[in-house]
Order: structure tokens, then C-alpha cells, then sequence
């Protein structure tokens, strides 16, 4: 999603550890917003997340701001959580899983 925070790191630093180069993508997805959610407001916070995972040691960064970039064709499917989905995130944000198409 970008605006990057420790859990986001914490991932990097599993990843390094689990393998070589590591390959970070950054987009703000449309999809895991819900309706009435303001998607134009989240915070888009580039330079800082790029400086992040320089510090952290990301070899490869795409960074696509495009959703065609990512969905050329508009997605025909759904996928349909296991009901841990409706804890946690899912217990504030019915539906947030399913993704939304706009």
C-alpha cells in the first residue's frame, strides 16, 4: 500500500532472511478501499518509503502508480476469505478482503 511502517520492515527483513534480493512493490490499490473510504486522502508517502528500504537493503523496488499497470483487464473474480477474515481488519471493515471494483 505504501506509507510504509515497522510491519511493513519487518517483513523486508523476513524476506532477506529467507532468501537473496529482495523486491519490494509499492502501489496504492484501489481494491482494499471500501466504498466510502477515501482512497484520494490515503497518505502516498514515496520518498520516505524509498528511503526506507534503501536503509533496509531492497535490491529492486517497482513502484507503479497506474492501476493498469497491475490490472490490465478488469479482474472477473473474487476471492472468498476463510471466516478468520472477519477478525482483526475484517471485524471493522466487513468485506475489506473481497476487494472492491470501481
Amino acid at each position: 500500500m505504501g506509507n510504509l511502517h515497522e510491519g511493513h520492515l519487518s517483513l523486508v527483513r523476513l524476506a532477506r532472511r529467507h532468501g537473496g534480493a529482495v523486491a519490494v512493490s509499492i502501489f496504492v490499490n484501489r481494491l482494499q478501499f471500501l466504498p466510502g473510504e477515501d482512497f484520494e486522502r490515503y497518505p502516498r508517502t514515496f520518498e520516505r518509503d524509498c528511503a526506507m528500504l534503501e536503509a533496509e537493503g531492497v535490491e529492486l523496488l517497482f513502484l507503479h502508480q497506474t492501476r493498469g499497470v497491475l490490472y490490465p483487464e478488469p479482474q472477473t473474480y473474487m476471492v472468498r476469505p476463510p471466516p478468520n477474515a472477519n477478525e482483526l481488519e475484517g471485524l471493522f471493515r466487513p468485506g475489506f478482503f473481497h476487494g472492491w471494483q470501481r
